[in-house]
């Protein structure tokens, strides 16, 4: 039985087509690819291990989105904020993840994952520990909209790696159990702002930026125990590197699992080296993503992640102010924000179970409906259980979808351009969810109301699911290389 390493040539299957690995030019063997060599490794101890270290970087970033939340009230406070500033405090950090997140989207697909993951983390955490010494809210401002590039350089990593290294059948259900330390780090946000921030007129929300400094230590073990993407060094022609990183990971696996390895079915990768110029180590433009082949998809996930994501974004950043304004305690309003956004763990696990069982696009869509039919329905009830009820229902479905999306996102472009797709992805998607939506929030909840808000937000979660339903193609259970070879023979289908 083959053990993984590289040698002779081996059998081959594919959906409808017969692909032979390419003979080197030295008449050497054909290679076995990172794909083939990947998608057949079982769950294991390294797999296991390397996510979660992977996945803690959500979690050392989701605090540091939550807590914007919880100390917009003291601010607004102690420094007399209108709705213009809240609007531009709410929003600063999204603004720099969109202005970063494509440019490190291009860097990360020509000089590599594991960097733009590093760097990204390294320079929100150091900005989000200065934050704390702000003297104005134009201070508070300036540092968080720079904190918010590096923000952007690293959210959309975890699940470009997690993709490129989970196996095909664990995709869906790894980056559902994973972003589940999203949701704990937006739990914990007001969970410890109830011990720092006693009242809106102390100090305590200096400490809650303070804290945001912490994941400075965490990249010390990135930098140990994270590899660097197989499939992105095969893509830039660094086989070698990738052979390297290849057989170390499958001689853990075998240490784990105690048996050999299942030989590698080779799928072939004639799409991606047509695509995008696999093994090429110029850079992709970013209008490769506007062409004929990428637009469709691309336009599809971009309105998909900004519908959704708006759920979100309604109930991290502005649920505090939401239940102050519904004339409960700030205490009462981080308690409720606590228990409503820490339903959606649980909701994460639900979702990694069904992903993989019913489909992207199932859980998508079901998820994102019963969503939009609790936003609807938040903004008339009244007394703290049936808020708390509703609330909970709807970040249960309405932030425990985001991995389906994600993953979704991440399965459909090809290696050499995925992290430049799923970037601009993220850019386009939070500059509707993230940018636009909380800007006007606090107009509306002055002019409408909570109703107006959340009525606004149901909408506009409808509208993303009318887009995946008519637009979007089902993923699971493909290779990645497999995906986007049958959506390039659909598309030359429909143009002969």
């Amino acid at each position: 039985m083959n053990d993984g390493s590289l040698g002779p040539p081996i059998a081959t299957a594919t959906s409808g087509t017969a692909n032979v690995p390419q003979q080197t030019n030295s008449g050497a063997p054909p290679r076995v690819s990172s794909a083939a060599r990947l998608d057949r490794l079982p769950t294991s101890k390294w797999l296991m291990t390397t996510m979660v270290i992977l996945f803690l970087g959500w979690l050392v970033e989701s605090y540091d989105i939550g807590l914007i939340g919880n100390v917009l009230p003291s601010l607004t406070n102690i420094y007399h904020m209108g709705s213009g500033e809240k609007s531009l405090v709410s929003i600063a950090s999204t603004i720099g993840i969109v202005i970063g997140i494509i440019p490190a989207g291009y860097v990360a697909d020509r000089f590599g994952r594991k960097r733009v993951f590093l760097g990204g983390i390294v320079i929100y955490s150091l900005l989000t520990l200065l934050t704390g010494f702000a003297t104005s809210p134009s201070e508070v401002v300036v540092l968080r909209l720079l904190a918010g590039l590096g923000m952007g350089a690293v959210f959309p990593m975890p699940y470009v790696l997690g993709s490129e290294l989970c196996p095909r059948g664990l995709r869906g259900r790894f980056t559902g159990m994973a972003d589940s330390f999203l949701s704990v780090g937006y739990f914990l946000a007001p969970l410890i702002a109830i011990w720092v921030i006693p009242s809106t007129t102390s100090a305590g929300w200096r400490t809650m930026f303070f804290i945001g400094g912490i994941p400075l230590i965490y990249t010390l073990i990135i930098a140990k125990w994270l590899p660097e993407s197989p499939r992105w060094l095969e893509s830039k022609g660094r086989h070698a590197e990738a052979d390297g990183i290849l057989s170390s990971i499958e001689a853990k696996v075998r240490r784990s699992a105690k048996q050999p390895l299942a030989d590698p079915v080779e799928l072939g990768e004639p799409v991606e080296l047509s695509l995008v110029g696999a093994g090429s180590k110029g850079r992709v433009p970013l209008r490769t993503l506007f062409t004929t082949r990428y637009l469709k998809r691309s336009l599809m996930l971009w309105v998909t992640f900004g519908g959704v994501f708006f759920i979100f974004y309604s109930i991290q950043i502005y649920m505090p102010t939401v239940v102050t304004k519904m004339g409960y305690s700030l205490t009462s309003a981080f308690v409720f924000t606590s228990i409503i956004v820490g339903v959606s763990i649980p909701g994460k696990y639900l979702e990694s179970w069904v992903v993989e069982r019913w489909g992207r696009k199932p859980v998508i869509i079901s998820f994102t409906l019963l969503a939009a039919a609790a936003a609807f329905a938040f903004g008339f009830v009244r007394g703290a259980v049936p808020v708390i009820i509703v609330g909970s229902f709807m970040s249960f479905f309405g932030i425990s979808v985001d991995p389906a999306v994600k993953v979704y996102t991440a399965e459909q472009y090809p290696t050499s351009v995925r992290a430049t797709g799923t970037n601009a992805t993220e850019g386009f998607g939070r500059l509707i969810s993230g940018i636009i939506g909380p800007a006007i929030v606090p107009f509306l909840l002055v002019s409408t109301g909570v109703v107006g808000v959340f009525s606004v937000v149901g909408g506009v979660a409808v509208i993303a699911v009318i887009v995946v339903v008519a637009m979007g193609r089902e993923t699971r259970g493909v290779s990645l290389e497999e995906i986007n070879e049958k959506q390039l023979v659909e598309q030359q289908a429909t143009a002969g």
